[in-house]
């Protein structure tokens, strides 16, 4: 959009972030090839999927909501969502009917 239009805001935020134009399943399967080899990050502070992740510890005690985790977490929701991605990733845990579960 115009850079002088206020409702584009957010979408010029997005490219200056690196975001990618996505129009098909084509191309968000191009974008994901080789995700599984990528090497392991070591940012400081990132909490690596394991089995001692905090999330996991509270879905193997009983199955949650992503909001239920939040706030027994106390972790922001999109902290939430974003860890529970790596751990669905790393076949850690599933959701079935909006309930997570840890996968034994």
């Amino acid at each position: 959009g115009s850079i002088h239009h206020p409702g584009a805001r957010g979408c010029h935020q997005l490219i200056r972030e690196g975001a990618v134009l996505v129009e098909t399943i084509d191309h968000i399967l191009e974008a994901l090839q080789g995700w599984k080899n990528l090497p392991p990050s070591n940012e400081p502070g990132e909490t690596k999927p394991g089995p001692t992740h905090p999330l996991l510890a509270l879905l193997h005690a009983a199955p949650q909501t992503s909001e239920g985790l939040s706030a027994s977490s106390g972790w922001p929701l999109p902290k939430v969502l974003a860890a529970l991605t790596e751990l669905e990733l790393d076949n850690s845990v599933a959701c079935e009917a909006g309930r997570w579960f840890a996968r034994a």
